[in-house]
């Protein structure tokens, strides 16, 4: 069996040794693996009902707009109609009522009741001696009542966005003038 030497022979053996070289041999190295591949495109931000997409993030229409969802953009409602933030189907659209308060408070569009926040609990405006043409929403008279929480006898607050929620409730109270 051939013997290892302390330096490399010019010429290769006829037969491996039994023992590793000492030093590396100078054999280059693979080839470099090609470069990665791009990363996969994104899959498209798709929002729910009542959103579109502004960027990467999912947005409320805006009042007078709608979203069945799916969409890049808001469609306006029919003319002469407005809807709240978040519409979901042109049926949310409606023609939109004033309120008795007017600006002073805030005011429910569609039925035209003045809602908020007053001494912690939620209000609104109601019909208790105005005479009612029909049976949708508030018809101009300056009468309120506490609204009833949802579970609660009165609906807690501290602001008017607090009372959206439960502006179309029930008088928890009698309606006062």
């Amino acid at each position: 069996a051939p013997v290892p030497t302390d330096a490399p022979t010019d010429a290769p053996t006829d037969a491996p040794s039994d023992a590793p070289t000492p030093a590396p041999t100078p054999d280059p190295t693979p080839e470099p693996t090609p470069a990665p591949t791009p990363a996969p495109t994104p899959e498209p931000l798709v929002c729910d009902a009542g959103m579109y997409p502004v960027g990467e993030v999912c947005e409320y229409c805006p009042e007078g707009t709608y979203s069945a969802g799916g969409q890049d953009a808001c469609d306006k409602c029919p003319a002469g109609q407005t809807s709240e933030s978040g519409a979901k189907a042109a049926s949310e659209c409606f023609v939109a009522r004033s309120c008795a308060w007017g600006d002073a408070h805030v005011c429910d569009r569609e039925t035209g009741c003045t809602f908020g926040c007053e001494s912690d609990f939620c209000w609104s405006q109601c019909d208790g001696a105005c005479p009612r043409l029909d049976l949708i929403g508030c018809h101009g008279c300056k009468e309120w009542c506490w609204l009833s929480g949802n579970g609660e006898k009165y609906h807690f607050c501290t602001e008017n966005s607090q009372c959206a929620a439960v502006k179309r409730n029930s008088c928890a109270s009698t309606c006062t003038i």
